[in-house]
């Protein structure tokens, strides 16, 4: 008598548990264990990464995010996973599992970008935006900008940044400083610094960013273009100046 072929009761949601699953149970905690389980079932099988927010896993876990911390750096030190998470809780990171426990087999997207080179893309992509920006980015701005990456740096940090950066730029061209654009992703860097240690409105925002639109409206329309000179990091003291837009 032949026995009938096997059929899953739920065709969606499962995982391929083998040696790789056995490995990794011999080896960690019963709650790392857990974690991993969890983001198996939940990790795409092209890439075995997990796109998610520190309180999404630790509201899905019932688990708190210092203990799930703990249970990552067990992962991490026996080469199960790496992960990347931004500074804020609610900000989404990046969960990667590594070949050797991965039963899939992680080709399917290989020419696809991978997650650093489309954030300097975007980075790119702000920067361009701002006709007081020169647009290349050199090979020390691409460096900085993985940085920012490895440190969790969002975009919109940094989209903050550039706004600052360039509202100020407008206003002391308009002031008849120096015209000269800025030419470096790190002259944005202090600002970044400096927005960081400072709680600020979110609706601030929208009206700097209304405001530098302005400025630069009017810059375009009413006045010379820049020199062909570029304005450094550090090459003045607009860096530090505070947190404020003056008028067009």
């Amino acid at each position: 008598m032949s026995s009938s072929p096997l059929t899953l009761k739920n065709p969606r949601g499962w995982f391929a548990a083998g040696v790789e699953i056995e490995k990794a149970l011999t080896i960690l905690s019963d709650g790392a264990f857990k974690l991993f389980v969890y983001l198996c079932l939940n990790a795409r099988r092209d890439t075995g990464v997990l796109e998610i927010s520190q309180t999404e896993l630790a509201r899905n876990l019932k688990k708190g995010q210092q203990t799930l911390r703990r249970y990552f750096d067990e992962m991490r030190t026996a080469g199960i996973c790496q992960s990347r998470f931004s500074h804020s809780p609610l900000g989404r990171g990046m969960i990667e599992i590594s070949e050797a426990y991965w039963p899939y087999l992680a080709n399917a997207e290989k020419d696809a970008p991978d997650a650093a080179s489309t954030y300097i893309v975007d980075i790119k992509k702000m920067l361009m935006a701002r006709a007081c920006v020169r647009t290349s980015l050199s090979t020390a701005d691409e460096i900085l900008a993985r940085e920012w990456f490895e440190r969790g740096i969002t975009l919109e940090q940094i989209e903050r940044a550039i706004l600052m950066g360039c509202s100020r730029k407008y206003v002391s061209w308009r002031n008849n400083q120096t015209r000269t654009p800025i030419g470096s992703l790190r002259y944005f860097e202090p600002i970044l610094n400096e927005l960081q240690d400072q709680k600020i409105d979110p609706e601030y925002w929208g009206y700097v960013r209304h405001r530098m639109d302005r400025m630069e409206k009017l810059w375009k329309e009413n006045y010379a273009k820049p020199d062909s000179s570029v304005d450094e990091p550090g090459a003045t003291a607009k860096n530090k100046a505070p947190v404020t837009v003056r008028e067009p």
